[in-house]
């Protein structure tokens, strides 16, 4: 299961009880996702930036996040977003051992980790995000990928193709292609979408929130690695 983008406690809804309602939404939104991984029995779930909204929220937002994720039933595995990025503000950097919830491997290095999931056969790997500009690369110094293993990356940035972009966080076609990974879970776009380079795939699963306010439905994206086959994306809506 593959989310991203959720941005619990937005202030786009402004103050006053219909923004209050609209952030419950948002929450109710991830609550969705959540059981929904647990119903399709998911064997990881991926979490690819911006959970927060912001490093400014109630300690009552990241106790009810790290509930939710306690719900889950398999491994979840994380990294910050340009709105949570783990800089000086950051809110994982303070955040206690005792309130990390069993399941959630939460990756805070800037240069990356690997993490083996041997039951699985799969090897995760992530970055977190330091400063969203140019100069960072979200698959920047990504490990070669290994041949007994299904190879996963998370990438919160934005896919511009070439690399003649000025833009922040960028992801290039030929970081994808040249990866060699079976999949890798992009955060950042809020709409689902294919950036798939090469033989490997790569997507957007969108925001599961209902961030513009009017909508009741988001997405998040299940994905089937099966051996001898490519990967099977499939979009699935969030509607709260």
């Amino acid at each position: 299961m593959h989310t991203s983008d959720v941005h619990l406690e937005t202030d786009l809804f402004g103050t006053g009880e219909t923004g209050a309602i609209l952030r419950g939404r948002v929450r109710a939104a991830f609550s969705s996702v959540i059981e929904l991984a647990n119903s399709r029995e998911a064997d990881l779930m991926l979490i690819v930036g911006d959970l927060f909204d912001s490093s400014r929220i109630e300690p009552g937002a990241v106790e009810f996040a790290m509930n939710e994720i306690a719900r889950a039933r398999m491994p979840v595995v994380m990294v910050p977003g340009n709105h949570d990025a783990h800089d000086e503000r950051s809110l994982y950097a303070d955040l206690p051992a005792t309130a990390v919830p069993r399941n959630l491997h939460l990756i805070l290095e800037a240069a990356g980790r690997t993490i083996d999931f041997d039951a699985l056969s799969a090897l995760v790997w992530g970055r977190a995000l330091v400063e969203h500009s140019p100069e960072y690369h979200p698959l920047s110094g990504i490990p070669a990928p290994a041949d007994d293993r299904w190879n996963i990356a998370l990438a919160h940035g934005l896919f511009t193709g070439t690399d003649t972009s000025e833009r922040s966080s960028q992801i290039t076609a030929a970081e994808v292609a040249s990866s060699g990974y079976d999949y890798i879970a992009l955060g950042h776009v809020h709409v689902f979408g294919d950036a798939s380079c090469g033989d490997t795939a790569a997507f957007y699963c969108g925001t599961p929130s209902p961030l513009n306010g009017a909508g009741r439905s988001g997405s998040a994206a299940c994905v089937d690695l099966i051996p001898g086959k490519a990967p099977i994306v499939e979009s699935v809506s969030i509607v709260v």
